[in-house]
């Protein structure tokens, strides 16, 4: 009986054996003597029970990888590169590889994917309520710790991971599947009220600002696409239904990302801007196909949206005339003085210093569309398809489960209704009401009317009460 044992091969350790039913030998290498020699006791433990089987290479990797014998991180790597990369978009794979990377492989990473449990995950979530979040580059520091709601995203990467896993055949059961991660309990998002809305209007004297501001009521337009717009997807033919398409938005991608989509056929990226930063970037700032497929819509406009896109084109071309060469020209209707974009931290910057001016109440530019979407379902009688039609959303129930809010405005309104059509009926079945004031007027009027020598009898009888 051959007995395998690691050989040296350059700076790694390398064995080499056979598999029942496969006819070539197959070799794998290790980075130490350990690792290879404990992956001999595998083979011959498999070997033993009947379920050597051949391994997989490890995508990305000069190695192969024992199917059933892999860590959750080697596992990961795989799913991201085989599935992730063939249906997530660009900010979607972002963030699962942040949480991969910052979140779940330096806490779990190293238990073998067959060997994790529901109790892992358990008390993985648990212990992740007292971690520091981690701050990527270019966000606001804060002494957080890791809240419900980032726990919760991540048990959703994991559930969808763990079962492509089954359906890869490399476990047979999800343990992800009963684990139970911290309540979350989403806080109701502070939306303005129309007057509030309206005021901001009339009070904000920033063109580029107030632009935004009834683009995103108006049209309900999300902030990227918002900064996306360019005049090309701008009708003003017609003053009193101007219009715009939507089919693209403005966002700031990861270069790796993008390249590894790019491989895909899948970045959907439109145009991407240079970088005008003086070091250079891991980020690239693009023009990209919107969030879905149903984001892509035409958006009718009220007249008072329309005359501000057409002040601010007016006021383009002036700049343009000013500052010559200067100028970069890329079609943007939300553009900088220089034609450059502005991006989302600009634009929220000049929201938050706006509300603390005028002191209106603290939103973030979202609420704007959440707003917008509330005052369209109401302004409608209700009409979700057409006010769908305006947010793109791509189911409908998203409208009223997501976006409409209950305002007091309309809880006061309906109380009145409630009194108008069914309490003031009730009581005026259970015993008639007086007449009222003005009923009795009308009544005297009607009389006098039909018998004039009433009327001077009345006159007659006034002027002698008063001697």
């Amino acid at each position: 009986m051959n007995i395998m044992k690691p050989r040296r091969k350059g700076n790694r350790w390398e064995i080499t054996y056979r598999c029942p039913g496969y006819s070539k030998s197959i070799s794998e290498r290790f980075d130490t003597y350990e690792e290879a020699k404990a992956r001999i006791a595998e083979i011959e433990y498999e070997k033993k029970i009947g379920e050597l089987r051949p391994p997989v290479k490890s995508p990305g990797k000069d190695r192969y990888i024992a199917k059933k014998y892999i860590t959750l991180s080697e596992y990961l790597d795989e799913y991201v590169q085989v599935y992730g990369l063939n249906h997530w978009g660009a900010s979607y794979l972002s963030n699962n590889r942040h949480r991969i990377e910052h979140y779940i492989k330096p806490y779990i990473g190293s238990i073998m994917l067959r060997d994790l449990t529901t109790h892992d995950l358990d008390v993985f979530y648990n212990r992740l309520l007292d971690e520091p979040a981690v701050v990527l580059k270019g966000h606001k520091q804060t002494d957080k710790t890791v809240t419900p709601s980032v726990i919760q995203k991540i048990h959703v990467l994991l559930r969808s991971a763990l079962n492509q896993a089954i359906a890869w055949g490399y476990i047979s059961q999800n343990p992800a599947q009963f684990a139970s991660p911290p309540e979350y309990i989403p806080a109701e998002r502070v939306v303005w009220s129309e007057d509030d809305a309206a005021s901001a209007i009339e009070l904000c004297n920033d063109p580029i600002l107030r632009l935004t501001l009834l683009l995103s009521i108006g049209g309900s337009l999300r902030i990227g696409e918002v900064l996306g717009l360019t005049w090309d997807c701008v009708d003003l033919s017609d003053s009193m239904h101007p219009q715009i398409k939507i089919d693209k938005e403005l966002a700031r991608l990861k270069k790796e990302d993008l390249e590894d989509l790019k491989r895909r056929d899948r970045s959907k990226v439109k145009f991407e801007f240079p970088n005008w930063k003086k070091k250079p970037s891991s980020t690239v700032l693009v023009l990209k196909d919107p969030k879905t497929e149903s984001s892509k819509r035409r958006i009718y406009l009220a007249p008072t949206v329309g005359q501000a896109l057409a002040d601010m084109k007016a006021a383009q071309v002036q700049i343009k005339e000013l500052c010559g060469e200067a100028y970069t020209d890329y079609g943007l209707v939300i553009a900088q003085e220089t034609g450059r974009p502005y991006e989302r931290g600009q634009i929220a910057y000049k929201l938050d210093t706006f509300i603390q001016k005028v002191e209106l109440p603290s939103v973030v530019f979202h609420s704007l569309r959440h707003f917008s979407t509330t005052l369209k379902l109401q302004l409608s009688n209700g009409d979700i398809k057409a006010v769908q039609g305006d947010t793109g959303h791509a189911q409908a129930r998203m409208v009223t489960d997501q976006y409409a809010h209950i305002t007091d405005r309309s809880r006061q309104n309906l109380a009145q209704q409630m009194e108008k059509e069914f309490f003031h009926r009730s009581n005026s079945l259970d015993s008639p009401t007086p007449p009222s004031q003005d009923d009795s007027i009308q009544a005297a009027l009607q009389l006098i009317q039909a018998n004039p020598d009433l009327a001077k009898l009345i006159i007659a009888l006034k002027g002698a009460s008063g001697t």
